[in-house]
């Protein structure tokens, strides 16, 4: 069966499916020169395209083709602070399915196949899986019942096995509804789950919030996290994320970028193209002693006292080097790393964490499992920071051959 949701739109032909208890694999396609006819091959091509699998007429798993191939259940593992165990996956940009969908199995669904690897490993539970594969198939809908245009193909009898849960389409599609009813109020400042929230008035979002909530949003509104992403995070729905911040986005706190767009450029001279190193923490003797060996080595380091204000900063000038205190005025230097760790652009930076004399090894412990690369514990000599700089700088961001 298939056709164009010009003809049938995708909520008569969820309810026709769950009416007829259908088994099988549904592939909507997103509008495009192309006859329906051909879509049983479109897996290998380079269009927007979902796959929902049915068993006796209720959901069981959801593809967005659009999607980085892990991204999204990486995305989900942090609430269970496993996501490091995906690190390891080989890195593919896109989903890819066979190129005839209809023979798409566990196996060649690398989400869905990776899920039960960590299942069958324990990693996860099966209640957290089947947590997982809700969500997936919610904001997969949330998406789907958007499309205006497109077409469809359904084969039946074909079923992505083993099975680890089934959601009932009408209570979902009530759901979805109601959300896209909502969602759409938040228009024209709201308008895509792919747009970026940018923190751009820190000073007037300080005064609003509690101490914690501003610092949940600091992290989260840096312009490279996505609405649904953050949601992703955050443990929410979509809907509720952007109505908490639709009133600042209102007031013009928040800058909404659009996934393709670049970060605003910071002006600030620090922050110039030649800025290579940054240190976070408070001005004392051992920050002046790392600022002077930088300075001497032709660097031109970016000194924050305020570790919200560093998080700004640090998305705007990519620094190739963190160093940052272990006391500082609101975080700790482990919270702040494993903060800077959640932003995708700086997942790979190396932190250094410069303690003071004699610190709490429990505490260096805490650090490491958050994020932090290396250790600094004073006193500092030159050849210590000069090593560091050495190991974790690329060659081309080295300004002198270290004797």
């Amino acid at each position: 069966m298939y056709g164009s949701l010009h003809e049938l739109d995708l909520r008569s032909l969820l309810e026709l499916l769950e009416r007829s208890q259908a088994t099988g694999q549904l592939l909507i396609q997103a509008a495009s020169a192309f006859s329906p006819s051909d879509l049983g091959s479109l897996a290998s091509e380079d269009h927007s395209f979902w796959l929902l699998s049915l068993s006796n007429g209720q959901i069981t798993y959801a593809v967005d083709g659009n999607l980085r191939q892990y991204q999204r259940l990486q995305d989900y593992l942090r609430r269970y602070q496993v996501e490091t165990v995906v690190e390891r996956l080989p890195k593919t940009d896109r989903v890819a399915l066979p190129r005839n969908f209809l023979q798409a199995t566990a196996r060649s669904l690398p989400e869905y196949n990776y899920l039960w690897v960590l299942l069958e490993h324990h990693v996860l539970t099966a209640t957290q899986g089947k947590q997982i594969l809700e969500h997936i198939v919610h904001e997969t809908m949330f998406d789907l019942l958007s499309l205006q245009q497109g077409f469809f193909r359904f084969q039946s009898n074909t079923v992505v096995e083993p099975q680890l849960t089934t959601l009932e389409i009408s209570p979902l599609l009530t759901q979805v509804m109601r959300e896209l009813q909502q969602w759409k109020q938040l228009s024209p400042y709201v308008t895509s789950p792919e747009q970026c929230p940018l923190l751009t008035k820190n000073h007037e979002l300080k005064q609003a919030l509690t101490p914690s909530a501003y610092r949940s949003l600091a992290v989260a509104c840096q312009g490279e996290l996505s609405l649904r992403r953050i949601a992703r995070y955050l443990n929410k729905d979509l809907l509720t994320i952007s109505q908490a911040l639709y009133p600042y986005i209102q007031r013009g706190w928040l800058q909404m970028l659009a996934e393709e767009e670049a970060l605003p450029s910071q002006s600030i001279q620090e922050a110039s193209a030649t800025t290579k190193m940054v240190y976070i923490g408070q001005e004392n003797e051992v920050r002046d002693q790392i600022e002077y060996i930088l300075k001497s080595k032709g660097y031109l380091p970016m000194i924050i006292d305020d570790p919200i204000d560093a998080l700004s900063m640090i998305a705007r000038s990519q620094p190739s080097l963190v160093f940052c205190a272990l006391e500082l005025s609101t975080w700790s230097g482990e919270q702040l790393s494993y903060s800077l760790r959640n932003l995708p652009t700086l997942s790979q930076v190396p932190i250094i964490l410069v303690t003071p004399e004699n610190p709490d090894p429990i505490r260096l412990t805490r650090a490491q499992l958050l994020g932090v690369t290396e250790i600094l514990v004073p006193p500092i000599q030159d050849s210590d920071l000069l090593h560091l700089l050495r190991t974790h700088l690329n060659p081309k961001d080295q300004q002198h051959q270290f004797l």
